[in-house]
């Protein structure tokens, strides 16, 4: 199995990957955020000054201006584009490890099957674990504290994870007792997160209409994840087992 093989593979898998999400986040989970986007405001009400999840400003004494695409067909476009590359990337890592576990590990190699299970396992990493049960996906809006706690959180969540769900599978009793230790060691620390208003805008309509679309936004993101790392999982192990068998 050759690294261009690989490369070409991960491509491929990306691209199918990243357009069939794209297209179901264009359906059911951009419109949701259009609609919160109406509640936002420059910045938190009541001379709070709480970060929010954009920070428009930085430093002090001048704005700086910052690229954004344009309503419509350029934003559509440059957030299928980033789908497509963000589906390329998880599936050259994905297609790189399935290759190493095919060569290295005595454990059964990879198929679709299987990797429908890989699949799950990234989902639950860089998912499940960070943000359903901590940081959750949050709307337009959203006061969210400290984003380079939020980063550092979820990139700890995300490796103790990863690491830990190895360890489950590859390892020893011991390495194994060590894995649920990772599993649940940020949780047990806690998430970051706002210490006051949810919400920059609190009007009481605007904070109720949020909260809605919170949990719409929460629900059709998380379909879109499941759908989407499946998938991948599953064009991942089937490129693993052409790779093995040309």
């Amino acid at each position: 199995m050759s690294f261009k093989n690989i490369v070409y593979s991960a491509l491929l898998v990306g691209v199918v990957s990243g357009v069939v999400y794209g297209l179901f986040q264009q359906l059911a989970v951009n419109p949701i955020i259009y609609a919160a986007e109406v509640f936002e405001v420059t910045a938190p009400q009541g001379g709070a000054t709480q970060a929010t999840t954009q920070d428009h400003n930085h430093g002090s004494g001048h704005k700086h201006q910052t690229w954004g695409p344009e309503e419509g067909l350029q934003r559509i476009t440059s957030t299928l584009v980033s789908n497509i590359l963000i589906a390329i990337s998880f599936s050259l890592m994905m297609i790189a490890a399935m290759a190493i576990h095919n060569q290295k590990s005595t454990k059964r190699p990879v198929d679709w099957k299987s990797g429908i299970f890989w699949g799950l396992s990234v989902l639950l990493a860089v998912y499940v674990s960070p943000s359903l049960l901590g940081i959750h996906p949050q709307v337009p809006g959203t006061v969210s504290g400290s984003l380079q706690n939020h980063q550092i959180w979820w990139l700890t969540c995300c490796g103790a994870t990863l690491l830990g769900l190895a360890f489950l599978y590859y390892g020893t009793v011991w390495l194994k007792l060590g894995g649920f230790t990772l599993l649940a060691a940020p949780h047990i620390i806690g998430a970051p997160g706002p210490s006051s208003d949810r919400y920059a805008n609190t009007d009481p309509a605007a904070i109720a209409a949020l909260d809605q679309l919170t949990n719409e936004f929460i629900t059709m993101t998380s379909i879109g994840m499941l759908m989407f790392f499946i998938l991948l999982g599953a064009l991942s192990g089937l490129a693993s087992t052409r790779m093995r068998h040309p």
